[in-house]
C-alpha cells in the first residue's frame, strides 16, 4: 500500500467526526419506529441512549464510537430527546464496558453492519477506481468512499484505512492514465520524448523548457521562434485523440506536472509515468503555441496595415499642397475654356491665357505622378 499523505490533518479530523449540525443530525440521526422497536428492548435508559448513539454512529459517519469518546452535547441531546431520556445518563453507559461490546454485536446482527473484511477491501478497492479517474482529490474521493461504505453499510476501520484506500485508488488511476497516454508510442516517437529532456542546441535549457517560454515581444523573430517549436513537437507525431478518454482533471494534472518539474526530475520518474507526463505536457504545449502563433500573426497583420495607413496619411500630408494647386489650376484652366467657347473666341488663346502651353504640359506631367490605384 503507499504511504504517501492524500488528506490534511484537518480533512482527518472531519471525514469521520460526529454530526454537530442540525441538518446533518436530522438526516442521518433521526431514529425510525422500527429503530425505537429495537432500541426500546434494552431495559435501561443508559442501555438504550448508548445503543441509539452506537447505532447513529454507525450510520453517520459510518464508525464504531472509540471507548471513553466525548459525545457532544447537540448530537447527544438529539438523541435523547428522541428517546425521551436525560442526556446525563449516558454516564453510566461509558462505565459498563461489557455491555458496550454486547450491543456491538447485537448492532451487526439487528441492522446488517459489516466488517470492512479482504474481500470486501478488494471489491470497494476496484469499484474506487473509476470514480479516482474524474478527480485528483484525495478528500473528494475519501468522501465518496465513506458515502459507499454506509450505503452499504460496512463499517469503517479508521481513517488511515480510509487513507490507504484512497492513497491507493489514486495510485492506481495515475497507472491507468499513464498507460492509456502511452500504449500506442512506437519506438521512434518514445525516443523523440526522451530527447527532450536532453539540452537543446546553443542553450542550458532543455527542449522542454525551451518550447514551454513566453513568445515575447511581437515581431517576425518571435513568430519564427514559436513556428520553430511547433515544428519540433509535431514532428514527435503524437496524435491530440490519444488523448479521448482522459479526465480533463487528470490530464490538467499530468501538464501542471511537466510544468512544474525540472527535465530533471522528469528524467527520475518511471518510464511510462515519464512519458505520458511528457505526451499531455505536448498536446497542452501545441495547443498553447497554435494560439500563441496565431495572435502574434493577427498582431504583424496589424502592424502592417498600420504601417501602410501611415504611410499613404504621410503621403497624403505631403501632397495635399501640391493637389491643392493642381485643383486650383484645373479650375481656372476651365473657367477660360468655359468663356472661350461661350463667346466664341478662341480656345487655343484662351489656354495660352490662363495657363500658357509648356507650364500646362508640365502640370500635367506632374499629375500623372500624383495618380494611386482605385482601391474597389
Amino acid at each position: 500500500m503507499p504511504r504517501r499523505a492524500v488528506l490534511s490533518d484537518e480533512q482527518r479530523a472531519a471525514l469521520l467526526a460526529l454530526p454537530d449540525d442540525e441538518t446533518l443530525l436530522v438526516q442521518h440521526w433521526t431514529l425510525s419506529r422500527d429503530d425505537l422497536a429495537i432500541i426500546v428492548r434494552r431495559r435501561r435508559p443508559h442501555n438504550r441512549l448508548g445503543f441509539a448513539i452506537q447505532l447513529c454512529a454507525l450510520r453517520y459517519p459510518g464508525r464504531f464510537l472509540r471507548p471513553g469518546e466525548l459525545i457532544p452535547d447537540t448530537p447527544l441531546a438529539f438523541v435523547a430527546e428522541q428517546l425521551q431520556v436525560g442526556p446525563e445518563v449516558l454516564a453510566d453507559y461509558a462505565t459498563r464496558g461489557p455491555t458496550r461490546y454486547e450491543q456491538l454485536d447485537a448492532l451487526r446482527d439487528a441492522f446488517g453492519f459489516m466488517p470492512l473484511s479482504r474481500p470486501l477491501r478488494t471489491t470497494l478497492q476496484e469499484w474506487l477506481l473509476p470514480i479516482a479517474l474524474t478527480t485528483t482529490s484525495g478528500a473528494r474521493l475519501a468522501r465518496v468512499m465513506l458515502d459507499e461504505c454506509r450505503r452499504r453499510r460496512i463499517i469503517v476501520p479508521g481513517i488511515s484505512s480510509v487513507e490507504r484506500m484512497v492513497a491507493q485508488a489514486l495510485l492506481d488511476a495515475e497507472r491507468h492514465v499513464a498507460e492509456h497516454l502511452t500504449r500506442g508510442l512506437d519506438a521512434r516517437q518514445r525516443r523523440l520524448l526522451d530527447a527532450l529532456l536532453l539540452p537543446h542546441t546553443g542553450t542550458n535549457l532543455s527542449d522542454l523548457a525551451w518550447v514551454r517560454q513566453s513568445p515575447g515581444k511581437p515581431g517576425r523573430k518571435t513568430f519564427a521562434a514559436i513556428i520553430e517549436r511547433l515544428t519540433l513537437l509535431r514532428a514527435i507525431g503524437i496524435d491530440p485523440d490519444i488523448a479521448v478518454g482522459v479526465h480533463p482533471e487528470r490530464l490538467r494534472r499530468l501538464c501542471q506536472e511537466g510544468v512544474r518539474l525540472t527535465a530533471q526530475h522528469v528524467r527520475t520518474l518511471q518510464a511510462t509515468r515519464r512519458r505520458a507526463t511528457l505526451v499531455a505536457t505536448i498536446l497542452e504545449t501545441i495547443v498553447t503555441l497554435t494560439d500563441d502563433a496565431v495572435l502574434m500573426f493577427d498582431r504583424l497583420l496589424g502592424q502592417m496595415f498600420r504601417r501602410e495607413q501611415n504611410s499613404a496619411d504621410t503621403t497624403l500630408k505631403r501632397n495635399r499642397r501640391t493637389i491643392n494647386g493642381k485643383i486650383r489650376l484645373l479650375a481656372q484652366l476651365g473657367a477660360a475654356l468655359l468663356a472661350a467657347k461661350i463667346s466664341g473666341g478662341d480656345i487655343g488663346a484662351a489656354v495660352e491665357a490662363a495657363i500658357g502651353w509648356n507650364d500646362l504640359g508640365r502640370e500635367v506631367d506632374e499629375a500623372r505622378k500624383l495618380i494611386r490605384p482605385d482601391s474597389g
